[in-house]
């Protein structure tokens, strides 16, 4: 069988599962199990597979069409340019948090981040790409799964960067004597999907994703209610910026909870689909922060 052959059906495949991006997915399979470049599928589109390649294809295309994510069936995704490896115990790095990453690097032109914090890590894909990006920068990624700080741990290495794992849970009263304070960057990505929408997901995210690393529970401001208490507990030093990722839906909410609590210049900004998804904060002392992404 040759390669447009297999790809045609594996195309055909996954339009039948209803599944988006069908035609990308396979061409991941392919590159995946080729080791190519998706310009190779077509230059050699009459090129004969070998019997174990028609197999491995088929057998990786049968579980993307049960609708499990293309990330996990090749065991890797991209983040920022980064090549990073993913088990089901993370879960996969999205373009809304690239986006968080680039407004994170925005404060980095105005200010000098010597010290980050990511809370959640989960794949490292935050604290690996505001390294890379600010090589100067001791960043330190802390997660409640041990499991997650392996895979971060291994994401790490495979693109030399250094990063300080710290095991951590969040609603721990020694938090912040676990990680450490005074940063001058606390990031996080943290669970923010209630739970009453968790049946509404897509069956992808249901069936495959880390359910702990998704839901909020029935608070929706729970994990940035923790993140303040130790923020007044030296979480971030005096002008810290905090940058947060949000469900749209409580946005403004928690822009309300940070005013309540001295945030000072809070500053909102929406996401390529143009939701209320990023939230800029600085920590008691007022500069003028970037507006790029108003």
């Amino acid at each position: 069988m040759t390669i447009k052959e297999l790809l045609g059906l594996t195309e055909s495949l996954m339009k039948d599962a209803n599944l988006t991006d069908s035609y990308r997915t396979a061409v991941w399979i392919f590159c995946d199990v080729l080791e190519c470049a998706p310009a190779y599928l077509i230059a050699q589109e009459d090129l004969s597979l070998k019997r174990d390649q028609v197999a491995q294809i088929q057998e990786m295309a049968y579980r993307c069409a049960a609708h499990e994510p293309v990330q996990y069936v090749i065991g890797k995704t991209e983040f920022y340019g980064l090549n990073l490896s993913l088990t089901p115990d993370v879960l996969i790095p999205r373009p809304e948090t690239e986006q968080l990453v680039e407004v994170s690097l925005e404060v980095a032109r105005k200010i000098r981040l010597r010290r980050i914090l990511d809370i959640g890590t989960g794949s490292g894909c935050i604290a690996i790409a505001m390294k890379q990006a600010i090589p100067e920068a001791i960043v330190t990624a802390c997660d409640i799964s041990e499991s997650a700080l392996k895979i971060a741990s291994i994401n790490a290495e495979k693109n030399n960067i250094k990063l300080q794992l710290v095991p951590a849970d969040l609603f721990s009263q020694d938090f912040v004597s676990v990680v450490g304070g005074e940063y001058d960057l606390v990031i996080a990505n943290p669970p923010y999907i209630p739970e009453h929408e968790y049946s509404s997901l897509p069956q992808m995210i249901r069936d495959y994703e880390p359910k702990t690393a998704l839901l909020c529970g029935d608070a929706p401001l729970t994990f940035y209610q923790a993140i303040i208490e130790h923020m007044e507990r030296n979480l971030l030093h005096h002008a810290g910026i905090l940058a947060l990722e949000v469900h749209a839906d409580y946005a403004e909410s928690v822009v309300t909870l940070l005013h309540q609590h001295g945030v000072l210049d809070v500053q909102l900004k929406r996401d390529l689909a143009g939701l209320p998804r990023f939230i800029l904060g600085e920590w008691k002392r007022k500069i003028s922060l970037p507006q790029t992404y108003n």
